[in-house]
């Protein structure tokens, strides 16, 4: 064989720069994947939940509508706003419906005290106090949506031609976490091959339909800097913060009660849940930035790993600030060791990125690192 066939072999068992490695594709991953997935067979449960806006007399009032499975919905009723714009995380309003006919659902107060609302594709009508207002859907979008990676960033995930290239198969407390796509995406459950030491991530997601599941178990997943230091990923929209625990330093109390008679169950204990955009066991600055699923979402991430003395010693904790959808959820909070169900083994000054899997139930897209000096 002449030089330039050896060349030219070589060169295609290695793969060209910049070609993607083929995948292997994964028919159960990718079947369980469209049923969370695939708009087309959800149906009209998807066209009423979202995000409702109004004025009441003088003051204006933001509304969340959750489906939760059986054709049925609750929905948050916010003085002021809705989260990050206007809502102030003190008290709101808990609604509830039975299931949705003819197009139409009714929602009224689990504490009977008159509140109501009726909703259907053309808005929400919240009935209170004796007087109806007319709220229109919002579909908000995250300001750093499609941001760009600047000159020197890692791109973890994205580009013209988007590949696992830069994950790798390793095993972690679900097992083998391979990196697989479905439809052009990241599946959760991927581990970066390079590791990193300070650094601000880009990360765009897009968590699943889940309605049948209890609210903080909802696209249940997590970015993990270092593997080891989570924050959180979920499908927290619209909780009901009195059932689902503290999202917030202060929790906010529910207007009328405590939500007795309430479909779901009470969180066990006050610890805070997985609340998208906090890091696991501590709260969120801001209650509740999460939009709904299916929509495209955006985690801005500043990390600074922890400091060691020659020693080893810890000198420093690893601190992390975190933007959900542009809203300061984490302000350069220092977190006093690694958060449950990392990978194993003690701190360290650099490592990975872990995606985590917990049932592949969360997108990504477009994720880079710009690394600091």
């Amino acid at each position: 064989m002449n030089k330039y066939l050896t060349c030219l072999a070589v060169a295609l068992a290695a793969g060209f720069p910049g070609e993607a490695t083929p995948q292997t594709p994964d028919p159960a991953a990718e079947a369980a994947a469209r049923k969370l997935f695939d708009t087309r067979v959800i149906g009209a449960e998807l066209k009423l939940q979202g995000e409702y806006v109004g004025n009441d007399r003088e003051a204006r009032v933001g509304v969340q509508v959750v489906a939760r499975g059986d054709k049925s919905f609750h929905a948050l009723v916010l003085e002021g706003g809705l989260p990050g714009d206007g809502w102030d995380g003190g008290r709101y309003g808990l609604l509830e419906s039975g299931p949705l006919s003819n197009g139409k659902v009714e929602l009224r107060s689990p504490g009977d005290d008159g509140a109501g609302a009726v909703l259907d594709e053309s808005g929400l009508a919240l009935k209170r106090g004796g007087r109806t207002v007319l709220l229109k859907r919002v579909d908000r979008k995250s300001p750093t949506l499609g941001k760009q990676p600047p000159a020197g960033a890692v791109v973890l995930f994205g580009g013209a031609n988007p590949n696992v290239d830069a994950f790798e198969e390793r095993k972690d407390i679900e097992g083998l976490s391979a990196p697989l796509m479905f439809e052009g995406n990241l599946l959760a459950g991927a581990v970066t091959k390079q590791k990193f030491r300070d650094y601000t991530l880009h990360v765009e997601f897009m968590t699943g339909w889940e309605p049948q599941n209890i609210p903080w178990r909802r696209a249940d997943a997590g970015v993990y800097m270092l593997a080891r230091y989570e924050v959180a990923i979920g499908d927290s929209f619209g909780f009901d913060f009195d059932l689902s625990g503290a999202t917030s330093p202060t929790r906010p109390p529910l207007i009328g009660g405590t939500g007795k008679g309430s479909k779901f169950p009470p969180a066990k204990g006050a610890a805070a849940p997985r609340v998208c955009g906090s890091v696991f066991t501590y709260p969120s600055k801001v209650p509740n930035a999460c939009l709904p699923p299916l929509v495209w979402q955006t985690l801005d991430i500043d990390f600074t790993a922890p400091r060691f003395d020659a020693g080893g010693k810890r000198t420093a904790k690893a601190v992390i600030s975190v933007k959900l959808n542009g809203q300061q959820t984490v302000d350069r909070l220092e977190v006093n060791s690694p958060t449950p169900h990392g990978f194993k083994g003690p701190e360290a000054a650099d490592g990975p990125i872990w995606f985590e899997a917990f049932g592949r139930r969360v997108l990504y897209r477009n994720i880079w690192v710009v690394e600091q000096p």
